[in-house]
């Protein structure tokens, strides 16, 4: 899945898509020194029905800044000041399933191979502000704000005052479903024959992968920040790869099927998971609008 704004929003929203990439290993970071190419329309093409009970990486950039604004008076009735970080609407924020499938825009794969691209502006300038400022919080201050273990003191005070009660049952089913019918959709038939399709294509390019995860996980850039010459042009021909062999959408497509037979089955489960998600989102654009 996909942004990361403040560890804490980010920790509290645990069915965020964690299956935000075909790989099986994290991915460092590319440097952050430029912002990356814009989603590509594929890229925010590329809509699964679990979407819908799942925030956006706006919508926790939102619910961060509301949180931020409610910590304020907080701090203050301790004695203690808090800068309020600059908004965001995150209008730029990425597409949630932009990796899902691993690297499938060409620019991504000629500039940072299959290395993650850099944040998008708007989030880019969030995390730096809120870096900037946590750094200059004394221990004192710190205490207050975050408590001891980094989720308590005013904003775990801010955070239940947004949060409306979600089931966490409902959550454990859906990160289980999620989860799940990912794992599944890989040994659909159609998807089965489209990854073969792909791993000969790739063989032609002179590239011996099973699979798009073989590739990405592929020894000699997992483990390092720097992206080479050689991980470029695999990643490159990962994505022309995929895009003749139609391997994309197939498997989104595989996973949708799955995905709307699972919401006809947990129905009530699941409406009672975005309604909850949706009261949060509400009251974080209310105290918002209020100053």
């Amino acid at each position: 899945m996909t942004v990361s704004v403040h560890p804490r929003a980010v920790a509290l929203l645990l069915l965020l898509a964690a299956t935000g990439c075909a790989g099986t290993q994290p991915q460092p970071s590319a440097p952050r020194t430029a912002a990356g190419p814009a989603a590509s329309a594929e890229a925010r093409k590329l809509i699964l029905p679990f979407d819908s009970y799942a925030q956006s990486d706006a919508d926790l950039l939102t619910i961060s800044s509301a949180e931020d604004v409610l910590m304020g008076p907080c701090m203050r009735a301790q004695g203690l000041a808090w800068k309020t970080l600059p908004r965001t609407s995150g209008e730029d924020a990425d597409p949630p399933n932009r990796r899902r499938y691993g690297v499938i825009e060409p620019e991504v794969a000629r500039r940072y191979g299959y290395h993650p691209p850099p944040d998008p502006p708007a989030v880019a300038r969030h995390k730096a502000d809120e870096k900037k400022r946590d750094a200059a919080l004394g221990p004192r201050e710190r205490r207050a704000a975050y408590g001891t273990d980094g989720v308590g003191g005013c904003w775990k005070k801010a955070h239940a005052r947004l949060e409306q009660r979600i089931p966490e049952s409902a959550e454990s089913l859906f990160n289980d479903l999620n989860l799940r019918l990912f794992d599944r959709s890989q040994r659909d038939a159609g998807v089965v024959r489209a990854v073969r399709a792909w791993s000969a294509c790739m063989r032609r390019a002179g590239w011996h992968y099973a699979t798009p995860a073989q590739a990405s996980d592929a020894p000699g850039w997992n483990d390092s920040p720097r992206v080479t010459a050689r991980e470029t042009k695999v990643a490159e021909a990962d994505v022309r790869c995929k895009q003749q062999t139609h391997l994309v959408s197939t498997w989104a497509a595989a996973e949708t099927r799955m995905q709307r037979a699972a919401l006809v089955r947990h129905a009530e489960a699941l409406e009672a998971l975005e309604t909850g998600f949706t009261r949060w989102l509400v009251n974080a654009r209310a105290v918002l609008s209020t100053t």
